[in-house]
């Protein structure tokens, strides 16, 4: 199997624990590493024939500024539900990290992977 990687995604969203936190946007960085088959892309070397990571991020972006949730968590599972019912993926692991919401931090987050049988 071969792996897809989207590094730093910028996302804004409206998510927090507290109302005044979700009230105000704020930058999300998305990581995703996706697990799927590049063969038949690599013979014919067409976009067609492939997940386009360019497609995925903006699904994401999408995603990120049309929902609100309390939890990276929550955003995290609607967003690995949703790559799996939109693209041919294997397997994705997601990190989703705040920017300098917890003193002393440069980074908080969380990660999860799935595998796509996980939402059959």
């Amino acid at each position: 199997m071969d792996t897809l990687l989207i590094t730093d995604l910028e996302a804004i969203a409206h998510i927090g624990v507290k109302e005044d936190e979700r009230s105000v946007p704020q930058i999300l960085l998305i990581n995703v590493k996706a697990v799927a088959d590049f063969n038949k892309a690599a013979q014919s070397d067409c976009v067609e024939d492939t997940n386009s990571y360019s497609a995925i991020a903006k699904h994401i972006k999408k995603i990120v500024s049309e929902t609100r949730y309390h939890l990276l968590e929550a955003l995290a599972h609607h967003i690995l539900r949703e790559l799996f019912q939109v693209f041919d993926l294997k397997e994705i692991t997601i990190r989703i990290e705040k920017p300098h919401r917890v003193a002393n931090t440069r980074l908080v987050g969380i990660e999860m992977t799935r595998k796509a049988e996980d939402f059959s």
